[in-house]
């Protein structure tokens, strides 16, 4: 065989190849002389066909500290480039970081998409969510000229039937009475505005926490939802909605005036004042705390919106319509919020009514 292999410790070998004058060499990782033979073959064939190049020496987590450094941070939002930080940090770079890009092939990702069902038991959802980000990892690496294929891009994502799909449990009418009544009494008059928007409103957490003075327009009852509060290192910043679109959501009156007798507390506030100053952090923390002072069963602030959605859908109002208004796919929807809210009796229409106009 053209080219040979020496062993330099467990599973590692040193390939080298001499061609037209010149010499070439990269270390692999092999369990057995058979696999140390087949990558020694395919590294020769890569040199004698032109296609080789000493970049190609570059291990997983070095190309992505590329992928993130010279593409994600200015390409994506910072609250993807953390995801895709801890989605690495977690499992990836343990399984793939020292692994050279030329010598990872798709049963690697293959068994790496295994081994998260196998040993820890993720849902499909989650598997898939791992792959995709090493895929766009390598497909940049294609795309700058590192490899000659994308080897994650046909890897089947085991299916984990005994992962139940997490349901949303959301407050039976009862729990919303209950939970209303205490809203009603809090004290921290941000944070009773800031649960009653979110609710209201069906924003996501972000969008709440950056509503301003000019997004509401008292007299015709309606907000603009066109930003969001996001958390970064040290302090938070205002982008763009999650769709990227703006979207008007009209709303009770009886909201509206519990948003002007807000503003009376604000000391009458200008244009282009925000309404609420808490950390998104913050906000969860609260809200978390808020139901356990008033001993309420524990839901997400996120629960909030799906909750909703599901008043709206089960009053009558079209699925299409009622996703349009939060801001999402009508597939999402369809898949997460319908049928959740228990119907305890025929009056649910009539407690819808009761539960959207709120408390005097």
């Amino acid at each position: 065989m053209a080219g040979t292999k020496r062993k330099t410790g467990e599973n590692r070998w040193r390939l080298e190849y001499m061609f037209e004058g010149e010499r070439y060499s990269q270390y692999i990782t092999a369990s057995s002389s058979t696999e140390a033979n087949r990558q020694l073959a395919l590294f020769v064939a890569e040199i004698e066909k032109g296609q080789y190049s000493r970049q190609s020496n570059i291990t997983f987590v070095e190309f992505a500290q590329l992928f993130l450094d010279k593409y994600a941070r200015t390409n994506l939002s910072e609250t993807t480039v953390r995801d895709y930080i801890s989605r690495l940090n977690k499992y990836i770079l343990d399984y793939l970081g020292n692994k050279k890009l030329i010598t990872i092939r798709r049963l690697h990702i293959q068994e790496f998409a295994n081994m998260l069902y196998e040993e820890y038991n993720l849902s499909s959802k989650t598997i898939k969510n791992y792959i995709k980000l090493i895929s766009a990892i390598l497909n940049k690496a294609v795309e700058w000229d590192y490899i000659q294929v994308n080897v994650a891009d046909k890897v089947t994502i085991p299916k984990n039937l005994n992962k139940p799909k997490k349901k949303v449990i959301l407050y039976s009418y009862d729990e919303i009475n209950s939970f209303l009544d205490a809203l009603d009494k809090c004290k921290n008059k941000e944070l009773q505005i800031a649960i009653y928007s979110s609710l209201v409103i069906g924003g996501r957490r972000g969008e709440i926490l950056a509503l301003e003075t000019d997004d509401f327009n008292i007299e015709k009852s309606y907000v603009i939802i066109d930003k969001a509060k996001i958390s970064i290192k040290n302090g938070t910043k205002i982008k763009d909605t999650k769709t990227g679109k703006e979207r008007k959501v009209y709303v009770p009156k009886n909201y509206m005036d519990k948003v002007k007798d807000y503003y009376n507390y604000l000391g009458n506030p200008t244009k282009k004042t925000p309404l609420f100053t808490m950390h998104p952090d913050t906000y969860s923390k609260r809200f978390k705390e808020f139901l356990k002072d008033n001993n309420l069963r524990e839901i997400n602030l996120k629960d909030l919106r799906a909750l909703n959605e599901s008043i709206l859908v089960n009053q009558g109002v079209d699925i299409v319509a009622a996703a349009k208004r939060l801001g999402h796919l009508p597939s999402t929807a369809t898949n997460y919020y319908l049928d959740q809210i228990p119907q305890e009796d025929k009056k649910a229409s009539k407690i819808i009514e009761n539960v959207m106009g709120f408390k005097n």
